[in-house]
């Protein structure tokens, strides 16, 4: 075979470099005769991507739950019609917020029901407090939710809790919300268990397992809890202290507004259904027990807590789940006035501190607190 000349290797080369001239030209021609975008327009387009992407991060941090949730819990949908048929969503699939959906009212003209939840393993603590009502309290109307006792607990709940004293047992019905609520540590199912009994009463004092009633006269606070709809016991430590970061994005707030708002406790609250409290905190709060992403946000624990932080205000790095989300809410709806929903009256013991006064002890945060302020003083 004979080799190419270089006259060849020439000619050839010169027609690869007027195909690259004719195709920039080309290309160039079609850049210059195009509209070309203008400073204006580029900063326009990419303020309404920020703008877009901002509003994608604030949807996700909204309380958008399944309506057949808050169906089922006496909140009624006021979606409007037009959107839904604009949009070609049904009415289970649209994303709704707190004005969606207004309380069902229900009067309470009688005693507030007294209710409870009963945990696994804990069927002991139920009995304390059963026999605190039924000797200080013998005229209310009492209900136990059976929150998945064993078999063998449940005959017994149900032998020391019947119609001979006004008591009625109920089964938490896990399987009709969303999975995460099942997991009773972040105790989604507190909130969803008051709102059933507003919803069918009217009116409920929710006492926890652990908590029993040490006075037979309620008249004091339940007068309160009908003029301001809600009653709750204070703890110490601010909101802040105990709230996870992420869930105040969840409200819209931020968590320095927290730092000096005193919280309440949500083991034993007496809470009526009243337009404010129904509309105000019971909705919110249900939506949020509802989100697992809200009442346990990525990377919430209930242990481990620094209460070495200084100042008191900062967080522990414990979450309280329910309790905070409860306590920010508060803050929202009664302008971080705290003194309309504070009880300080005496009406509850609490098995937990018994044990440790009888062994001469506090809580650890207490007792840090003590040695702290003795080095103050020192």
């Amino acid at each position: 075979m004979t080799p190419r000349s270089p006259w060849d290797r020439m000619k050839t080369k010169n027609f690869y470099m007027i195909l690259v001239l004719v195709a920039v030209s080309t290309i160039t021609l079609w850049i210059l005769s195009s509209p070309s975008p203008n400073f204006q327009t580029i900063v326009s387009k990419t303020q309404s991507g920020i703008i877009r992407a901002s509003n994608i991060q604030i949807r996700e941090k909204e309380l958008t739950v399944d309506p057949v949730y808050l169906k089922r819990l006496g909140f009624t949908a006021d979606v409007n019609a037009q959107n839904i048929e604009e949009t070609g969503y049904s009415e289970s699939s649209v994303i709704s917020t707190e004005s969606d959906f207004v309380p069902l009212l229900k009067d309470s003209y009688g005693l507030p029901v007294i209710a409870s939840g009963v945990k696994p393993d804990l069927f002991p603590e139920a009995v304390v407090l059963m026999n605190s009502i039924k000797s200080l309290l013998p005229h209310y109307k009492t209900v136990l939710y059976d929150l998945g006792v064993s078999a063998s607990e449940q005959l017994l709940l149900n032998k020391h809790c019947n119609v001979s004293w006004n008591c009625e047992t109920r089964v938490f019905k896990f399987d009709k919300y969303p999975s995460h609520v099942k997991y009773l540590n972040i105790k989604s199912y507190r909130p969803l268990c008051i709102q059933e009994m507003l919803h069918r009463y009217g009116a409920v004092i929710w006492v926890d397992d652990g908590y029993y009633f040490t006075e037979s006269n309620l008249t004091l606070s339940l007068t309160r809890a009908k003029e301001f709809g809600l009653q709750g016991w204070p703890l110490k430590d601010p909101t802040s202290s105990f709230t996870h970061p992420k869930m105040f994005k969840f409200f819209n707030m931020d968590q320095n507004s927290y730092f000096f708002q005193h919280a309440i406790e949500a083991s034993h609250l007496m809470v009526f259904n009243t337009e404010k409290v129904s509309k105000d905190v019971m909705l919110p709060w249900v939506k949020c027990a509802l989100m697992e992403e809200c009442i346990s946000p990525p990377g919430a624990q209930d242990s481990g807590c620094n209460y070495f932080r200084k100042p008191l205000f900062k967080y522990t790095g414990c979450h309280k789940y329910d309790m905070s989300a409860l306590n920010v809410i508060l803050g929202i709806a009664f302008k971080f006035d705290e003194e309309p929903y504070t009880n300080r009256e005496k009406l509850f013991g609490n098995l937990l501190d018994d044990q440790l006064r009888a062994e001469n002890k506090t809580r650890p945060e207490y007792e840090i607190r003590w040695a702290m302020s003795r080095q103050i003083n020192v």
